[in-house]
């Protein structure tokens, strides 16, 4: 992988983490004025399956790359 790739690559990790992070803040803010959170509503809670699950699958590939790929300076 070159530089450029391997900065978009990156980018697009930090990008499906920063709205897993958004949508999970989003979770307790909305609810603030009571003891509830939002975790159980089906929009939610797909949201969070979504995002979690794309942020998981994006850090087990870029620890495998790490490992195996080589960047071009």
């Amino acid at each position: 992988m070159n530089k450029r790739q391997t900065n978009l690559f990156l980018y697009l990790v930090e990008g499906i983490g920063a709205v897993f992070v958004a949508v999970f803040l989003s979770a307790y803010l909305f609810a603030l004025p009571s003891m509830g959170v939002l975790h159980g509503e089906p929009v939610i809670k797909l949201l969070l399956s979504t995002f979690g699950a794309l942020f998981l699958i994006l850090i087990a590939v870029s620890v495998a790359l790490s490992f195996t790929v080589k960047t071009e300076k």
